[in-house]
């Protein structure tokens, strides 16, 4: 490898065999036997474009790192149009950010999770690298994507910078698809050509029927023996007996009813005088501005089978209910319910992976890849044959009450069997496809389905995301959950996703394992702890895959639905288990839908005992917070007596304003109409803004109130996460409720209040952060009136806070808030450790010799690597020799990154025990050097030195 001064060299190096380059295996002589199978995959992938090789992230315990870049080495021009249409063809499979391609005396960086670089101003294919490097200048290139080893430990993603210029989750290629597809959907809806069922069946056989002929699966003259001279299918979709005659021919060639059109629309297209009208919008032939339209900005051969999923959402009728899930997600989810050893169980004894509500097949194709994957691993990387594959497609069952979303489950199915195959097996295959309908897809209730045992087979595996709604909309749910109230009592949700969850446990074989999705209210929400309880107590739960962190996940028509994952065992949990609590952050590889990295500070082992004896939400809230010492702080002022108590035991008159009326529901409110009225905006930290007061009008009031409420003087307490507050003692002012009002009270006496308010008010912000039944799940900076009240006054006005805690609450307050509902973008990722290295070091060291004060713990001076930081510390007195830096460097890689499966990479923090000398590593974004990091890690190394025997 290079010298850490000349970082770029790997780039020179490239095509010297002998040079071994961490992080980068070259195809030529690359052996598949013995290596991870997502590496082998990635391998077959890059060769199969003509790659000279690939740069994976650090591998650990044999696990293949995801890969980072393909690698191009040639001799041609800077603006070869042949490399412009390699690079959209990368671009629209998506499963690389970056190509490197290296020519004489340059090397050109092209982004793939971004906007269409490839397309000009006039529509045209270019050849535009978003970076060009000439190797004279790579001694002074500072950028970031040039370093191999910023690429290898993944620290350029902890980069802001990097992650804007490369990454972008609404450019990227699958979500452009999804939004021209959707773009074409409503203009076809809106053309009013052919009717709602046959113009949607037309658009989804155009994208499967654009996949075969871009892949080369069909003859050369298939389409001209329909129509003289047609060579592809635009060319005969205006001719409704010729498209009929195609689609016959389709199906009885493939099989598998995909081809298949119902009599009346068959009728229907051969007597249509609409078809071409309809043809030209579907093939965009009359847009303007020179942008490239779908079929020609997209390589169909290269897109991955699943993000056809994601136009699920434009064709079910229960669009508020239903949308897609991001492939990105799906393959994390599958990572941890389909291991290698659980798919040999798997097909050991004959089970069954299940989607219960499939919606268009994600789940279950991303299942059949990976049954795929395994079946070559196990047969010497062998390709499977039709048989074979038809074989594997048994083992999947979905479950859907949408004819539409079976219909799409089917497509995307037979388009992942054709994707396991060559085209030439593709073209020499009659009855290519299986009969899924009724059998490896059921159109159906679940929970009726699972009444009438239509399921024909031990289920292993459960995976799936089913529908967020609180109506039963089916006989076969109402029954369910009267199942489900007969076993918790009345109190439980009427939430259709606990159903999913309960039901398809119940129907696991014994030790079969689900991964499956919820809202966030099954661990954040107080009303869901009888359903929490009872399906902790009943099953094994090994993890809770926490994303609400994550906006804009699962963001349709401007909702942002906040989830979380369950993973866990059909058996009996073990006495010592502990729950894994992971949170997600908004990270750019996220946003781009690219894959997802977490911290080692947001890995929570939350013991199964205390999950079970904590009914509220606190201990989850805790985990986006920074963890255990957060939780403590918070269940310690908990003991407190709250401010409602204080008001009730002095007869003050404490509620919410008013409620405006909804759906026309109002009650008499002459106290209020025209009466002067505080928006909740004017209530700031700075006190009051008389200038925004404004009147009453006169609409319904569902909620009036009294009139002692608005009655000064009064405390006005805002529901917000910084509590901003003051005493109102002029006129009546009325309020809404927004704001919590403290009425009927001595002046005196509110002043006492509002000056504790003001005196802690850092513990009291991050103690509403951390109870909030509002914050961070429904409302990115609003609290609840609830939690306004619950916040704790003791008797005395002492709150009893620990230095430590006082650490704990500031850090919350003023770097974990912003942490949540920004991640990447907070100054927690965007600003550098160093002004803080100092204060960690101090705090680090005053806790380690609290306990070892023979020799006390002193910090010596850090040192800096590309993204990284190894701040050394000393029992007593010493000096590090740096002349075997690069031995310690070039562990790094390993130490810091940990691959969980192909979608999820770790951020492990190293801490190296040499003699009295301790290193710890970490990567160099201030989020990993706060002081309440600091009580952290002190917590881990003491540990860790009991452990040891010290």
């Amino acid at each position: 490898m290079s010298a850490i001064g000349d970082r770029t060299a790997w780039i020179e190096q490239l095509d010297v065999s002998d040079v071994q380059i961490d992080g980068l295996i070259r195809i030529a002589g690359y052996l598949p036997e013995g290596r991870p199978p997502e590496e082998v995959v990635a391998m077959e992938k890059a060769a199969s474009y003509g790659a000279y090789a690939v740069f994976f992230e650090a591998e650990t315990q044999g696990r293949a790192g995801a890969p980072q870049a393909f690698i191009f080495v040639g001799n041609g021009p800077a603006d070869d149009p042949a490399f412009a249409e390699l690079h959209k063809r990368i671009w629209s499979w998506g499963g690389v950010p970056l190509l490197y391609r290296r020519l004489p005396g340059l090397i050109q960086l092209f982004r793939c999770a971004h906007k269409a670089d490839f397309v000009s101003a006039s529509g045209d294919l270019v050849c535009k690298p978003v970076k060009t490097l000439a190797l004279a200048a790579r001694i002074n290139a500072r950028e970031a994507w040039w370093d191999a080893e910023r690429l290898r430990n993944s620290t350029l993603w902890d980069d802001p910078a990097a992650c804007k210029l490369l990454l972008s989750s609404s450019k990227s290629a699958h979500r452009r698809l999804v939004d021209a597809v959707g773009d074409l959907h409503n203009r076809l809806k809106q053309s009013g050509l052919l009717n709602a069922r046959l113009r949607r069946r037309l658009l989804i056989l155009s994208l499967l029927i654009a996949y075969l002929e871009e892949r080369g699966a069909l003859p050369a003259d298939f389409f001209g023996q329909f129509s003289e001279g047609a060579t592809r299918f635009f060319h005969v979709m205006a001719d409704g007996p010729a498209l009929v005659q195609i689609f016959r021919a389709l199906e009885t060639r493939f099989n598998g009813h995909v081809f298949r059109i119902e009599d009346e629309d068959r009728a229907a297209l051969e007597n249509s005088t609409e078809l071409h009208g309809f043809s030209t919008l579907l093939e965009g032939r009359e847009e303007v501005g020179g942008q490239l339209n779908l079929w020609a900005l997209y390589s169909f051969r290269d897109l991955p089978v699943e993000v056809i999923s994601h136009i699920y959402q434009l064709f079910v009728s229960d669009t508020d209910s239903s949308v897609y899930t991001p492939p990105s997600l799906v393959r994390l989810m599958l990572d941890e319910a389909l291991s290698w050893r659980r798919l040999d169980r798997l097909i050991d004894r004959g089970e069954l992976i299940l989607d219960p509500a499939c919606g268009s097949g994600i789940f279950l194709v991303e299942a059949y890849k990976r049954l795929v994957l395994h079946w070559r691993s196990r047969n010497g990387w062998a390709k499977p044959g039709v048989d074979v594959l038809r074989t594997l497609i048994e083992r999947l069952r979905g479950i859907d009450v949408e004819g539409g979303a079976i219909e799409l489950a089917a497509f995307s199915l037979c388009l992942a069997l054709c994707d396991a195959l060559e085209p030439e097996d593709i073209r020499a295959s009659v009855q290519l496809f299986p009969k899924l309908t009724d059998r490896t897809l059921i159109e159906a209730c679940f929970f009726e389905a699972r009444e009438k045992a239509r399921i024909d087979g031990p289920v292993g595996v459960v995976v799936g995301n089913p529908p967020f709604e609180s109506a039963l909309k089916t006989e076969g749910a109402q029954r369910s959950y009267a199942r489900f109230t007969e076993a918790l009592g009345a109190g439980a949700d009427k939430q259709v996703a606990y159903l999913f969850l309960a039901e398809t446990m119940e129907l696991l074989a014994p030790g079969g394992v689900l991964s499956m999705l919820q809202q966030y209210n099954l661990i954040y929400n107080a009303s869901s702890a009888p359903v929490r309880a009872a399906f902790f107590k009943r099953w094994d739960v090994r993890e809770i895959l926490d994303f609400v962190s994550i906006r804009g996940l699962f963001s349709k028509g401007g909702a942002d639905t906040k989830i979380v994952a369950v993973v866990a065992e059909a058996s009996e949990a073990p006495q010592d288990r502990r729950i894994l609590h992971a949170v997600f952050r908004r990270a750019g590889r996220a946003d781009a839908e690219q894959g997802f990295d977490i911290d080692y500070y947001d890995l929570h082992w939350l013991p199964r005992s205390e999950v079970l004896s904590e009914p509220s939400p606190d201990i989850w809230r805790a985990g986006l917070l920074g963890g255990a010492r957060a939780y403590g702080l918070v269940k310690r002022l908990k003991r407190y007596r709250t401010l409602k108590q204080h008001a009730a035991e002095r007869g003050w008159h404490v509620r919410e304003g008013f409620v405006e009326g909804k759906k026309g529901v109002s009650r008499s409110a002459d106290h209020l109409i025209g009466k002067p009225l505080l928006p909740s905006a004017a209530l700031t930290l700075d006190g009051i803004d008389k200038s925004q007061i404004t009147v009453v009008p006169d609409k319904p009031i569902e909620g009036p109130r009294s009139a002692e409420l608005f009655t000064p003087p009064m405390l006005l307490v805002r529901e917000h996460e910084d509590l901003p507050h003051a005493i109102w003692s002029a006129d009546y002012l009325t309020f809404k409720n927004q704001i919590v009002g403290f009425a009927q009270a001595q002046r005196d006496d509110l002043e006492v209040l509002a000056r504790w308010l003001e005196a802690e008010s850092i513990p009291l912000r991050a103690y509403a952060a951390g109870i909030s039944t509002k914050l961070f799940t429904q409302k990115a900076t609003n609290v609840a009136g609830a939690d306004v009240l619950a916040l704790p006054f003791p008797e005395d006005g002492d709150l009893d806070l620990s230095d430590n805690e006082r650490i704990i609450a500031e850090d919350i307050v003023f770097q974990y808030r912003e942490f949540i509902r920004k991640g990447s973008e907070s100054r927690l990722l965007r600003e550098d450790a160093g002004p803080a290295l100092e204060d960690f070091a101090r705090l680090f060291c005053k806790q380690i010799g609290a306990v070892y004060r023979a020799k006390p713990l002193v910090s010596l001076p850090p040192r800096r690597w590309p993204g990284i930081v190894c701040h050394p510390f000393v029992f007593g007195s010493g000096m590090i020799d740096w002349e075997g830096e690069e031995s310690l460097h070039g562990k790094v890689d390993a130490l810091l990154r940990e691959q969980k499966g192909a979608s999820v990479s770790i951020t492990r923090i190293a801490r190296i025990y040499d003699g009295h000398f301790i290193f710890l590593l970490k990567p160099d974004r201030l989020r990993y050097w706060l002081r309440s990091v600091a009580l952290r890690d002190s917590d881990d190394v003491l540990a860790d030195l009991r452990t040891q025997g010290f």
